[in-house]
C-alpha cells in the first residue's frame, strides 16, 4: 500500500516502523521497534502482572503503525483487556487494515475503528488526542506515553496534557514513556504524576514511568530541583518548535 504522509522502515531488530514526513520523525527507534515496544510499554507498564488480577484498561498516545496493539495483544490475547488507541494520521489505520487481514476491523463511525478477538477489544479513535481526551469516560490501568518527540509534537508533553490525561487514570495506573526530558517530568510532576526511571534503549541512558500512589524517585527530584528548564506548558510549544 503506497503512503503520502509516512515511509515504511525496517529497524535493527527486522521489525517495521513508519516515518511520519508530517513530524519528520521515526515512530520508534531505529534500534528496534518490537524491543523498544516491548520494554517501554509491555513491561514498563506491567501489563503481564496487572492482567492477572483484573481486566484491564490500556490507553495508547499514538496507533501509528499498529506495533503497540500488535505485542500488546500477543501479551495478552488470552484475558480480557480493553485497548483505546489514539491517532491523528487516519492513512495508518488504512495501512494497518491493509496490512493485517488476520484481524476484522469494523468501521463503528467515520472516526472509530474496533477489533475483538476473544475478550480482548481494540477502538481506535481518530482525531486530535487533545480533545479526544477531554470526551473520554474509561479509565485507565495503563497508559503508553508514545507521541512524537516533544520537539515535534509539543502539545502531547505539556503540563495542561498530563493535567488531562491524569484525569482518566485509575488509582493503580503506571504511565509509561520513551522520553527523560527534564522539562517533560517536570510537566508530569505539575500534573500530580510521582516519578519513576526507566530503562535504557538504543542511544537514550533513561526513560519514565510515573504513577499517582507513591514517592517519586529521590534522585529524580534532586536532578529536576537542579535544572533550569521549566516544565513545558502550552504557551510555551510555539517556541519550543522554532527550537529545533
Amino acid at each position: 500500500m503506497k503512503l503520502k504522509d509516512h515511509k515504511i522502515i525496517k529497524t535493527e531488530d527486522g521489525s517495521l516502523s513508519v516515518y511520519s514526513e508530517i513530524y519528520n520523525e521515526n515512530a520508534h527507534s531505529t534500534h528496534g521497534a518490537a524491543n523498544e515496544t516491548e520494554l517501554h510499554y509491555i513491561e514498563g507498564c506491567q501489563i503481564r502482572e496487572k492482567v492477572k488480577e483484573k481486566k484491564i484498561n490500556i490507553l495508547e498516545i499514538g496507533f501509528g503503525s499498529g506495533l503497540g496493539f500488535i505485542k500488546t495483544f500477543e501479551a495478552l490475547m488470552d484475558h480480557e483487556v480493553l485497548m483505546i488507541s489514539y491517532e491523528i494520521q487516519r492513512e495508518l489505520i488504512e495501512y494497518f487494515i491493509h496490512e493485517h487481514p488476520e484481524f476484522d476491523v469494523i468501521q463503528k463511525d467515520q472516526d472509530t475503528y474496533y477489533i475483538q478477538e476473544n475478550n480482548f477489544e481494540l477502538i481506535i479513535k481518530i482525531g486530535d488526542a487533545r480533545k479526544l481526551i477531554k470526551n473520554e469516560n474509561t479509565k485507565f490501568h495503563a497508559i503508553y506515553q508514545d507521541a512524537y518527540s516533544p520537539r515535534r509534537n509539543p502539545e502531547l508533553w505539556t503540563k495542561e496534557w498530563f493535567s488531562d490525561l491524569i484525569e482518566v487514570c485509575e488509582s493503580d495506573v503506571i504511565v509509561s514513556t520513551y522520553s527523560a526530558s527534564s522539562s517533560i517530568r517536570k510537566a508530569m510532576l505539575a500534573a500530580g504524576f510521582k516519578l519513576y526511571p526507566g530503562e535504557k534503549f538504543g542511544h537514550k541512558r533513561t526513560s519514565t514511568r510515573a504513577r499517582i500512589l507513591g514517592d517519586s524517585d529521590k534522585d529524580i527530584l534532586d536532578h529536576l530541583n537542579r535544572s533550569p528548564v521549566e516544565a513545558l506548558q502550552d504557551s510555551m510549544c510555539a517556541e519550543y518548535k522554532k527550537r529545533d
